[in-house]
C-alpha cells in the first residue's frame, strides 16, 4: 500500500467519523422528545406536588412567601429541557412533566 492510499483511507475515516459525531446529537434529540411525550403530566393533587406547593400557573403562587414575580418552571435550573415551551421534564419530579408556566418552592434561578 502506498502513502497515497494511506492518506486517502485516513481522510475517508476522519470524514465518516465526523459525520457520525454530527449524527449523535440529532438521534439523541429524537429519542428524548419521544420519551418526553410518553411521560405523564404532574397533577397539582400529587402528594409530592402538594409538598412543594406546585401550581400549573405561577401567578397562582403570588401569595406564597417564597414566590417572586417572574419565577416559573421555564426559567428554573431544575427544568431540564428549556426548549419545551408548554410541558417539560423537571429533576424534582422524575418521569413527570411540569407546566412551563408552573412554579414550586424548589425553584432555582437558571
Amino acid at each position: 500500500m502506498t502513502d497515497r492510499d494511506n492518506n486517502l483511507s485516513r481522510r475517508r475515516f476522519l470524514k465518516l467519523g465526523s459525520y457520525g459525531l454530527l449524527a449523535v446529537p440529532a438521534v439523541a434529540g429524537l429519542g428524548w422528545s419521544t420519551a418526553a411525550q410518553a411521560m405523564e403530566r404532574l397533577s397539582e393533587d400529587d402528594p409530592a406536588a402538594q409538598a412543594l406547593n406546585y401550581v400549573h400557573d405561577a401567578s397562582a403562587a403570588a401569595g406564597h412567601p417564597a414566590y417572586e414575580e417572574g419565577q416559573n418552571c421555564l426559567n428554573c435550573l431544575l427544568y431540564t429541557d428549556a426548549s419545551a415551551m408548554d410541558w417539560g421534564p423537571c429533576t424534582v419530579f422524575p418521569n413527570l412533566l411540569v407546566a412551563a408556566e408552573g412554579w414550586c418552592t424548589a425553584w432555582v434561578s437558571r
